[in-house]
């Protein structure tokens, strides 16, 4: 049964390392999505006197957003106004096929580059750029992290003793093994909440869970542009005092335009708060108050927050953010510890049997494609606003990892073909 629970642990982490070394690495920097999208915006700082409102931000970006895409999409593809809260300084109204325009808080057009860089890293890790389909595939992978976890639990019993065991002067391969059980016994809860939390989001979007997103309201009257938008904010807060109104949502076929928010001081609070309204009028249609959940629904609201660590302040995610790196770092020294264990030992990174060998060869070239495809399509849909030298570099990493897998596939082939 050890060797069995072994064995499990090491191909677990062998066949699923390199998506998970990816996602650490994105949702460590994924918690300061505020904070670089502030500085990809220029660190925005506008001066004390600028008051721009909701009414005249919208107007400022809805005028240029027509002239660019067209007064018909213009009018009926509004998505969503998001408020300086959210984006770290700028108002920004997006389209419903992606466009988008920001103005600071004196309603200066912010121009140049702008590589939408945070919403790159969260649709990386949290969708793979798949779409909904991308978070199923990221749930699969959360669930084989957990069993890489606890298998790895199992298999080394010993726990205290090796809590601060690092041996550095006899062998760097016998460093690496100690440095590997370090990081996973001082992590192991960030790792069980992280890769729960993970599988749980991604799982669940398959399974029929409780209808959680917000108030439930009758259509009313459709329409074109929304009217009233600052007094529909300041109605917002009084209906929920606690709130830090963060985007406006907008559903011209519906008639429904929703202010969504923040509760700060609460686990189930992130943008979850609604208050919504009929757009045409003013009328309030509910409030949602995510504080009320009980029982299925307020554990699937709670695990967001408790998966991205935004829901205490700036030095939580800041401790995210290390304990991902070493979730990183774990990963990393794994799968180096598995490729010299397997050079070493059995002469061939591939398992014995055929069935084992292409069941490896699959799941690692499925790997490597997750890592490369969402750069490429990223840069092929033009995500990021004109050409900018991050997307660049990402484009050529993603070009020279792909022809680095071409030549070793054509190498081992040769190397069959030689064999034979």
């Amino acid at each position: 049964m050890t060797r069995l629970i072994h064995r499990l642990h090491v191909w677990t982490g062998a066949g699923s390392g390199l998506v998970i070394l990816l996602l650490c690495l994105s949702g460590s920097f994924a918690v300061f999505r505020l904070e670089i999208s502030q500085w990809v915006a220029g660190g925005i700082d506008a001066p004390a006197s600028c008051a721009l409102d909701a009414d005249a931000a919208f107007a400022l970006l809805h005028a240029g957003l027509v002239r660019e895409a067209g007064a018909l999409e213009g009018k009926r593809g509004i998505r969503r106004l998001s408020l300086p809260a959210l984006t770290g300084g700028h108002w920004e109204l997006r389209l419903a096929n992606g466009a988008r325009a920001q103005v600071d808080a004196c309603g200066r057009k912010l121009e140049g580059s702008r590589a939408q860089t945070a919403d790159f890293l969260v649709n990386l890790h949290t969708r793979l750029f798949m779409g909904k389909p991308g978070r199923w595939i990221v749930g699969a992978f959360g669930v084989l992290m957990l069993v890489s976890v606890v298998t790895g639990v199992l298999a080394h019993r010993k726990l205290l003793r090796q809590l601060f065991t690092l041996r550095t002067g006899r062998s760097p391969r016998l460093a690496r093994s100690d440095g590997h059980k370090l990081l996973g016994i001082w992590l192991l809860p960030f790792l069980l909440l992280t890769a729960f939390s993970g599988a749980w989001l991604g799982v669940a979007t398959l399974f029929p869970l409780p209808d959680i997103k917000g108030v439930n309201a009758q259509a009313v009257d459709a329409y074109v542009l929304p009217q009233g938008l600052q007094s529909m904010l300041d109605d917002a807060r009084r209906q929920l005092p606690e709130l830090e109104p963060v985007f406006i949502d907008f559903f011209p076929a519906k008639g429904h335009m929703s202010v969504r928010g923040n509760i700060p001081g609460h686990l189930v609070q992130r943008y979850s708060a609604e208050v919504l309204y009929a757009a045409g009028g003013g009328v309030l249609l509910g409030v949602h108050d995510p504080r009320a959940l009980q029982g299925l629904r307020w554990w699937h609201q709670a695990m967001m927050p408790l998966h991205l660590g935004d829901w205490a302040g700036i030095s939580l995610r800041w401790l995210y953010a290390v304990f991902g790196m070493g979730c990183a770092g774990l990963v990393w020294l794994g799968l180096w510890l598995w490729a010299d264990r397997r050079r070493n030992v059995a002469g061939t990174l591939l398992p014995r049997g055929a069935l084992a060998s292409w069941l490896l060869r699959g799941g690692a070239s499925i790997c490597a494609m997750v890592v490369v495809c969402p750069i490429l399509v990223w840069r092929l849909t033009q995500d990021g606003q004109g050409p900018d030298m991050g997307g660049g570099l990402l484009q050529g990493i993603g070009a020279v990892l792909s022809g680095w897998l071409l030549y070793r596939w054509w190498r081992l082939r040769g190397a069959q073909s030689t064999g034979r």
